[in-house]
């Protein structure tokens, strides 16, 4: 039997956890353990990494222009000589993100240390263990994909990491790992639980065998692993109580079931449909495309893409661009002109923070594209596309579209990362691993309340590419500072 004081509130310090221990719970059997996996916290807040990444804009210039919030104006202008590292404070993004997932990381650790003596079946020990590890590897890639630099395997062996802890220790202090020490035990985390990971989990929030190989190929791929994030990838598809969402076929089923609307224009239909089928209805967590789902920090009001990105669409045909987002929505007159909104709920549909399997058919893609295979790469990105493209529209890419070259196929996929995956973690993660691999100096423009226009350039080397620990992280332990 194990006493355990269950914190109220969690966070990162020099011995690991300030823990108030507002209440205690005896955890006895294998079932209380389980417990530890539920989302009692399950947030991740990444609100600054959309910033950054030049995907979203603000409803507000005059605010943005003015640092109202100083963290999200110096992301978004890729303002290098903003102190970030002095302003990451209790309660700004990254500091709740860094939290949390340190919270959780202890309540896993609490579970792989102590379920071993409880009382109840040994499978589910097994399984419970498995699980833990599967999602204590999950929050440590978010967390080295924030705080340190990317994965580059010429550095990665003297890059400084994170704090890595496998055993729940209040009293040691903490070893910030290598980058690549941190890559090596998320993979050994991932690989001790595949065996023992559920075909099929209880609910979205919790890791299953389909979860363990996405994440490992995601992790593969991140470190230019490309066969083997390949080969995971392929597994994942192996599962059948996974598929892909599909949009398509519920706008031809509800057009079907509604042919008095044949006369409306699509415009109309399009909002109909998001009204009365997604915002009414609902497509809910547990929807089988989600490998795993982890909600973010929401709010009530629109968000916005920039004009790059709305431009970037095929208006016509591509319903994430009609249904998801809401082209048809005025623009405010304090917004940067044309941007593309959605609103914050819509983020339950595209389960921001965590896996759906839309991604490894991009991850598939990416990986034969890469290897020159186009084909492929094109065969995978267009059984996404069909689920995503009004089937009154929808032509597949053929290799005349990308010249038939590895290049420019790798562009086509990136652009659909871009499509697929807004207002996720993923905007940012990728400009990291992509900025560093390939030497990617990037640029972009913005025009302020004032009509001038401004470039910005961000560089590969950038430190913003990498956010610095929360102050009260560099007060309380011995880490050494990653960013400014």
């Amino acid at each position: 039997m194990a006493c355990i004081c269950v914190a109220a509130s969690l966070s990162a310090c020099d011995n690991y956890l300030d823990i108030e221990p507002k209440g205690k719970a005896v955890l006895n059997t294998v079932e209380d353990y389980l417990g530890l996996l539920e989302p009692v916290d399950a947030e991740y807040v990444h609100d600054n990494f959309c910033y950054v990444a030049n995907e979203q804009t603000t409803g507000n210039m005059a605010e943005l222009e003015g640092y109202k919030y100083p963290i999200y104006s110096s992301c978004f202008f890729w303002d290098e000589e903003y102190d970030r590292a002095s302003n990451i404070t209790d309660g700004e993004a990254c500091s709740l993100l860094y939290n949390k997932c340190y919270s959780r990381i202890a309540r896993y650790n609490i579970l792989i240390d102590n379920i071993g003596d409880a009382e109840g079946p040994e499978s589910e020990k097994k399984m419970g263990i498995a699980q833990a590890k599967a999602m204590r590897a999950y929050n440590y890639f978010f967390l080295i994909n924030t705080f340190a630099k990317p994965y580059n395997p010429s550095t990665a062996d003297t890059d400084h990491g994170i704090i890595v802890r496998k055993k729940f220790e209040l009293e040691s202090e903490g070893k910030q790992y290598s980058v690549a020490e941190t890559y090596a035990s998320i993979l050994q985390d991932i690989n001790e639980a595949l065996p023992d990971l559920p075909e099929k989990s209880v609910n979205a929030y919790h890791s299953d065998k389909a979860f363990g190989y996405a994440l490992r190929a995601k992790v593969h791929l991140y470190m230019r692993n490309i066969e083997d994030a390949l080969n995971d990838a392929l597994e994942v598809l192996k599962f059948p109580n996974h598929e892909l969402w599909d949009l398509s076929g519920e706008l031809a089923a509800y057009l079907a079931q509604n042919p008095q609307f044949a006369v409306l224009p699509d415009a109309t239909k399009y909002q109909m449909f998001r009204n009365m089928v997604l915002m009414l209805n609902g497509h809910k967590y547990s929807h089988p495309e989600n490998l795993l789902y982890c909600p973010s920090r929401t709010a009530g009001g629109p968000v916005a893409l920039r004009k790059y990105i709305r431009d970037s669409f095929d208006a016509q045909a591509d319903l994430r661009y009609n249904v998801i987002c809401m082209p048809e929505m005025p623009a405010r007159p304090t917004a940067e002109p044309g941007c593309l909104y959605f609103m914050h709920s819509t983020t339950t549909l595209l389960n921001t923070s965590g896996i759906r399997l839309s991604e490894i058919y991009l991850i598939i893609a990416e990986c034969y594209a890469r290897q020159g295979n186009i084909e492929l790469t094109l065969k995978y990105l267009n059984d996404l596309r069909k689920t995503r493209f009004d089937t009154r529209y929808y032509k597949d890419l053929v290799s005349a579209d990308v010249n038939n070259n590895k290049d420019e196929a790798l562009k086509y996929v990136r652009e659909e990362r871009v499509h697929e995956l807004f207002s996720s973690y993923n905007c940012f993660f990728d400009m990291r691993r992509f900025c560093t691999e390939f030497d990617e100096t990037l640029t972009k423009t913005y025009t302020d309340t004032n009509g001038e226009t401004h470039t910005y350039t961000l560089k590969p080397d950038s430190h913003l590419l990498t956010f610095p620990f929360p102050v009260k992280a560099i007060q309380t332990t011995n880490l050494i500072q990653n960013s400014k």
